[in-house]
């Protein structure tokens, strides 16, 4: 756990985090992790695949969103019921509708698998997760600061963790993930430009 997640874990005070980044520790249960996790298990996975490039991580994706040609090996599935109460929470946690998260993906991090810095596709809008299994430290920084590790932002992910990100941590920053030091999967959930709005 990270010095900032500690102190918040004693005192219950907020994180210091960049403005619109929202982070919840033990958002799920235990047993909602593991009923979770029994699902994951018999999902038809397959390498995540960008473009011409191909991802070290295995992804499920659910639901609209994503504006490439679909591929044939690897179709979008409609929602599926075993993520709705999820979709719920995190839709309270986020301030949106539940219908409003229309795309879902399920990742499967093997051990050294990273990601590199980048900010969602901006056809997207809110982006919330729940880490599952594994921890990890995401890394924020600015979009427009140049290089340098003073600018970077650490967040450990702890397992049945929940982040959301919204406003400007959305669209002024990036994110990334060293490589995962252990097994870990993680439900990312996502709203469509034009859906975002706040109730």
């Amino acid at each position: 756990m990270t010095t900032n997640a500690r102190q918040h874990a004693l005192f219950d005070a907020p994180l210091q985090l960049p403005h619109g980044l929202l982070y919840r520790p033990d958002f799920i249960t235990s047993g909602e992790e593991a009923a979770l996790l029994a699902a994951i298990a018999n999902l038809p996975f397959q390498d995540a695949r960008f473009h011409q490039y191909t991802a070290r991580r295995r992804v499920v994706r659910y639901g609209d969103g994503y504006e490439t040609r679909e591929d044939e090996n690897e179709p979008r599935l409609e929602f599926p019921s075993f993520l709705v109460s999820l979709r719920r929470k995190l839709a309270q946690l986020a301030g949106v509708p539940a219908e409003a998260f229309a795309h879902a993906l399920v990742t499967e991090y093997r051990p050294g698998t990273p990601i590199g810095w980048h900010r969602d596709a901006p056809h997207f809008a809110v982006v919330a997760g729940v880490s599952l299994a594994g921890s990890c430290v995401m890394r924020f920084r600015p979009r427009t600061a140049k290089p340098d590790k003073k600018n970077v932002v650490s967040l450990e992910l702890e397992p049945r963790s929940a982040y959301v990100m919204q406003g400007p941590i959305r669209w002024d920053w990036q994110h990334s993930i060293p490589p995962a030091k252990m097994l870990r999967y993680s439900i990312t959930m996502r709203t469509l430009a034009t859906a975002a709005r706040v109730v």
